[in-house]
């Protein structure tokens, strides 16, 4: 378990050092990067330093309820893009990564290099995890919003009740809806963001499906066929594109059936194709994307592969499951 004492005496010595803090999410952000993100910019204007959440996904490409929350607190708390943070930047900022440790799941890999840069995490490591000293990950939390829902509660920060349903969204995100990887400490953490105002009908309210994503989604989960150890692999069509969000939809989805982990395999955009997997437990998907070049923990991982097609993929991942599935 993460030592959040630890944690919060670091970061604030780090942020009292800093000139900007500039906290950065994932790629293809969720409502855990983007809860986290925001729960620690409370900890920056706690100690009225300059700070910015760096956003630089395509606005079409971002999940209508973490695009619903952007546009909410757009006005009183600073995100920018890639772009415009470099007109800002100065050689003494901090970057603090948040539900990411790979350096090829963030848009400001190349500027990290001697940078200050903390790590805040929940999956596991692998060979592309970013290099730093300050690196507090802890994969036996729920979700980065758990870390950070603690973190604000060692600085003595009552998030408002808006804040805290970001927090429960990124919590409720990452166990598939309080059905996996739900700890008691989960549980803890989620009874105080009640009492700091959250409601979870205004939560669930962010996950409503928007109708066309939700047919795309549907229709890809009708593709699904079943493998070696009860996993379920969707091989989407090749010549239409989804986001991220609607191939975890999809896994998130076939894991109500009997199936131990269920992968989704689709196009998102610029020759890139996305792999998102999934587990009830059984399955570490983390260590079969590592197979595929990518990452994340027992329950939940994800790929992104470039010159290679949806179907050379699939056979890649039913031969590495076949082979090397990784049974807890």
């Amino acid at each position: 378990m993460l030592d959040i004492k630890a944690l919060k005496a670091n970061l604030e010595r780090l942020i009292m050092e800093a000139d900007n803090v500039v906290i950065v999410p994932h790629s293809g952000i969720d409502f855990d990067a983007i809860g986290s993100a925001i729960g620690l910019s409370l900890i920056s204007k706690k100690f009225k330093k300059p700070y910015c959440i760096l956003v630089n996904d395509q606005m079409y490409k971002i999940d209508h309820g973490v695009q619903l929350i952007i546009d909410e607190i757009k006005n009183d708390i600073t995100i920018i893009n890639r772009e415009k943070y470099l007109q800002i930047k100065t050689q003494n900022d901090l970057f603090i990564l948040t539900d990411v440790n790979k350096s090829n799941l963030i848009s400001i890999s190349d500027m990290l290099e001697g940078a200050n840069t903390l790590v805040i995490d929940h999956h596991d490591e692998d060979k592309s995890t970013i290099k730093t000293e300050e690196k507090y990950i802890d994969t036996m939390a729920s979700s980065a919003s758990e870390i950070i829902t603690k973190l604000l509660c060692a600085f003595i920060i009552k998030p408002s009740s808006d804040i805290s349903n970001y927090l429960l969204a990124g919590i409720y995100l990452d166990t598939n809806k309080l059905t996996k990887n739900a700890s008691a400490e989960t549980m803890k953490v989620i009874s105080k963001l009640m009492a700091f105002g959250a409601n979870m009908n205004k939560v669930t309210d962010l996950f409503a499906e928007d109708f066309i994503s939700d047919r795309r989604v549907q229709d890809l989960v009708s593709k699904a066929k079943i493998t070696t150890f009860s996993i379920a692999i969707v091989g989407a069509d090749k010549d239409m594109e989804y986001t991220k969000e609607e191939l975890a939809k999809v896994t998130d989805y076939l894991l109500k059936y009997k199936v131990d982990a269920a992968f989704a395999v689709g196009n998102i955009g610029d020759v890139i194709i996305s792999v998102s997997a999934r587990s009830k437990e059984k399955i570490h998907v983390g260590k079969i994307m590592e197979n595929l070049s990518g990452g994340g923990n027992q329950y939940s991982a994800a790929t992104k592969i470039k010159g290679s097609s949806i179907d050379e993929i699939v056979e890649r991942l039913k031969k590495i499951i076949e082979t090397t599935c990784y049974i807890e």
